[in-house]
């Protein structure tokens, strides 16, 4: 395969984990922009909306619609941010853990279907890869 397919490979295997996450956590009753507020939010405690927008890709008016659902769903609390009052902090409350923990859970199963026939070597060069390629595109 000529490496001119590569973006377009990347964006495709990119749909397909988009997909089997979509199908695989229906179940919460969480919406998708929900479910991956929470866990980007979970590896960024106390982080300012505006921030978590920006690394969202989304709309800060877009991004307040979802924290008010999660938040009347006791999922997630905001907290004025010490240095700037106008801002509000944004924290999991212990109610996001089980669906977080369905995180934890299907991101192993896809984890191991998309690695499923490789040798442990093959998942290390497959991982060092990928790094790079991420390393590459952040510049």
């Amino acid at each position: 395969m000529d490496k001119a397919w590569l973006p377009i490979l990347v964006a495709d295997v990119h749909r397909l984990v988009r997909k089997a996450f979509i199908a695989s956590r229906e179940a919460d009753g969480l919406t998708q922009e929900q479910f991956r507020t929470l866990v980007h939010l979970s590896l960024r405690q106390g982080i300012r909306q505006v921030e978590l927008a920006e690394i969202l890709e989304i709309k800060p008016i877009t991004l307040t619609r979802v924290l008010d659902q999660l938040a009347a769903a006791g999922l997630i609390e905001r907290r004025p941010a010490p240095t700037d009052r106008r801002a509000h902090q944004l924290f999991l409350t212990d109610a996001a853990k089980p669906h977080l923990h369905s995180f934890d859970l299907l991101n192993a199963e896809i984890s191991q279907r998309m690695t499923a026939g490789l040798s442990d070597m093959e998942v290390e060069q497959l991982l060092r890869l990928l790094r790079h390629v991420h390393e590459q595109m952040g510049q």
